[in-house]
């Protein structure tokens, strides 16, 4: 495990910053805010149960691993016990509504929540990724295809018997178990083929056709676990148990990576959802977790329409699912890529869900990848749903002498997930010694940032850090130095003389691509010129750049939501170009707050807050081009944090991630371009601030 420890940056002289007393208050602070985020012990389903007897089936988090006292609980609450999953604490069982509250408020349970359903959300891909040159080789390095790398389809099933998946003769699925309590075997959805055929397909069956149709990875194994039926459904604890399942046997099959294409809806923020409780365990034990964003990323509305004649559709933020709400995971979202290898003319798919997430309000997608008419692997059981219902998607060959019924057309997160689980494969294959939060930078800071996907809070909660580049993330991965899972704080991450100036570009569809400026910090790294290992970047007196900044004396700016020219689905809601229906009321340039109207340009609200171009927030911390941060602290245009890292126009802090151009205040919260922040108080060129006091992760 890698041990990090804090990054001090000196501002000015005036500024003394001490470890031990920063780092007591950042981590009561954050301890402090999972407690307020977990104080109900039980999901907001079971807020009225009215005494009902009914039987529901919960899922039951222990403090520690379950034991016969829980199970002593359960007969006294005239409950039964159905599993129970030690390496995620957890008990799924069936209990009496009226008995929840009772369990919940044992001092040996954390939470209780319902056993929520779970469904499947709904080439070309590796040209525009850079997966094709990754796979070939380049002079200077050999290729990789992800041989040796084992990755965990969660799904509904892989058809084993695909020839896609074999490779001499030999299934690439090296195992195979269900937890879906359906009676077909094999993928009889059609949904799981799919998205292994993304990861790792090998394009065997595509003689005949107009492309080759291989995955990312199609050197890796697969390990089939079948979570979901033959309509694409299933229950958490269904998931729970595969993710039990997984960890216990990491080590027999080697999975150093598991897709989840897959969600539910979020109801409790990721500190208390067991779903993202089960997923963060997984990668602290070294297994990278991939998912999907979700397909709910726009309305039925139509705003307007393409010089093609096709609908522009009103997007909907706060649509980012569970488990990718939680920060431990890589959060996918989709692309299209219009049918050209160029990334100049990629967009953000109009479905693709987007950030932030609810309740804790994180920056997601972390990153995209082409998720719109992706031809992969087909399953081969008879009359699958997908098949039965989608019959034209089903991809027909060009040539009479090939196989049919192997290939189909699909469209979705889902399948803009595996292009990431089966490039994390590729780095893996290149350097075995990878982290899951290593392999997460990299990706992050090899991405491409698309243009015109809107102002940049739009921007950064549709796609994140950006489009997956495998090639540069691959190239990368191979200048990590090779032991990398042992390294210590302060460490250099790079082989040798490695810097990120050594790193040229990558040549996609005839286009130069460079590696990303926009990020400087993500998941523990800092990408000075010599990247180094972190825990956070402390700037002084409190001030933390990590999950959450803090601002002086132990106050933090966040937990609110943004946006304009988009309709929130959350704790408040927003309807379109900046109208606002909260605690405080947004019409135009104005705002009415405590009974009384205040106007941008200077707006003042109370306790000496006032917000303009100089944005004052209370204590004397200033917000501006010339940003003053409590005790004489200043970040101003051109102070250098350390070598050659600019604050320029701002920072944005997002689930552990830096980027330029915009300020993000606590676990994705930006302060810029039509963002809010808090309890529904907008103020002036979109900016909003809360009259309540946020506390952050």
């Amino acid at each position: 495990m890698l041990r990090k420890i804090t990054t001090y940056l000196s501002l000015i002289s005036l500024v003394a910053v001490t470890l031990a007393p920063a780092m007591t208050a950042s981590a009561a602070s954050r301890n402090g805010n999972q407690q307020r985020h977990v104080e109900k012990k039980a999901a907001p389903e079971f807020s009225k149960t009215n005494g009902s007897t009914a039987t529901v089936r919960v899922l039951i988090q222990t403090k520690g691993t379950p034991s016969a006292n829980h199970d002593s609980a359960l007969t006294r609450a005239h409950g039964s016990k159905r599993a129970s999953y030690d390496a995620l604490n957890t008990i799924v069982a069936d209990v009496p509504l009226n008995e929840v509250a009772g369990l919940a408020a044992r001092s040996d349970v954390l939470y209780v929540a319902p056993d929520r359903p779970v469904r499947a959300q709904m080439n070309l891909t590796n040209d525009t990724t850079g997966v094709t040159q990754v796979q070939a080789g380049q002079p200077s390095a050999s290729g990789v295809d992800g041989k040796g790398v084992s990755i965990a389809i969660l799904d509904s099933g892989i058809s084993a018997n695909h020839p896609d998946f074999v490779t001499n003769n030999k299934s690439r699925v090296i195992a195979s178990v269900d937890f879906s309590g359906s009676k077909r075997s094999g993928d009889a959805d059609g949904h799981g083929t799919g998205v292994a055929g993304v990861a790792a397909g090998s394009g065997a069956t595509s003689g005949g056709y107009a492309a080759n149709y291989a995955g990312v990875a199609p050197g890796a194994n697969l390990i089939d676990v079948r979570v979901l039926d033959e309509n694409g459904v299933g229950r958490t604890s269904n998931v729970l148990a595969a993710i039990n399942w997984m960890i216990q046997n990491r080590a027999l099959y080697n999975i150093r990576v598991a897709n989840l294409s897959l969600s539910m809806p979020v109801r409790e923020s990721f500190h208390a959802d067991p779903l993202c409780k089960a997923v963060e365990l997984a990668v602290r034990s070294g297994i990278v977790v991939v998912c999907s964003a979700g397909n709910l990323g726009r309305t039925d509305v139509i705003t307007g329409y393409n010089a093609d004649g096709s609908a522009i559709y009103q997007m909907a933020y706060n649509t980012i699912g569970s488990p990718g709400n939680s920060p431990y995971v890589i959060t996918v979202g989709a692309t299209d890529s219009h049918e050209t290898v160029r990334r100049s003319d990629d967009t953000i798919a109009s479905f693709s869900s987007k950030g932030p997430t609810r309740f804790d309000h994180l920056v997601k997608p972390d990153i995209v990848a082409p998720g719109r008419r992706i031809v992969a692997a087909m399953s081969q059981e008879v009359n699958t749903t997908l098949a039965t219902e989608y019959p034209a998607r089903v991809v027909q060959p060009v040539s009479s002498s090939a196989a049919h019924n192997v290939y189909f057309n699909y469209s979705g997160t889902s399948f803009s997930a595996p292009v990431i689980a089966g490039t994390v494969a590729l780095m893996l294959d290149a350097n075995k010694s990878l982290t899951p939060s290593l392999v997460k930078a990299i990706l992050v800071k090899t991405a491409q940032a698309l243009p015109n996907s809107g102002s940049k809070a739009q921007s950064l909660f549709s796609q994140g850090a950006g489009l997956v580049n495998a090639g540069a993330a691959v190239n990368f991965a191979r200048a990590v130095v090779p032991n990398a899972d042992h390294l210590v704080a302060g460490s250099k991450v790079l082989r040798g003389n490695n810097t990120l100036k050594s790193f040229g570009t990558i040549t996609i569809g005839g286009e130069n691509v460079k590696l990303s400026s926009r990020v400087i910090y993500a998941d523990g790294v800092l990408f000075k010129n010599q990247p180094v290992l972190t825990d956070g970047i402390m700037l002084s007196d409190g001030i933390m750049l990590s999950d959450g900044i803090m601002l002086s004396d132990g106050v933090l700016i966040g937990d609110g939501i943004m946006l304009s020219d988009g309709i929130m689905l959350s704790d408040g809601i927003m309807l379109s170009d900046g109208i606002m229906l909260s605690d405080g009321v947004l019409v135009g340039d104005s705002v009415m707050h405590g009974g009384r109207a205040v106007l941008s340009d200077g707006i003042m609200l109370s306790d000496g807050i006032m917000l303009s171009d100089g944005i004052m927030l209370s204590d004397g911390i200033m917000l501006s081009d010339g940003i003053m941060l409590s005790d004489g602290i200043m970040l101003s245009d051109g102070i250098m944090l350390s070598d050659g890292i600019m604050l320029s126009d701002g920072i944005i802090n997002s689930d552990g991630h830096l980027y330029k151009d915009g300020i993000m205040l606590s676990d994705g919260i930006m302060l810029s371009d039509g963002i809010m922040l808090s309890d529904g108080i907008m103020l002036s060129d979109g900016i909003m601030l809360s009259d309540g006091i946020m506390l952050s992760d």
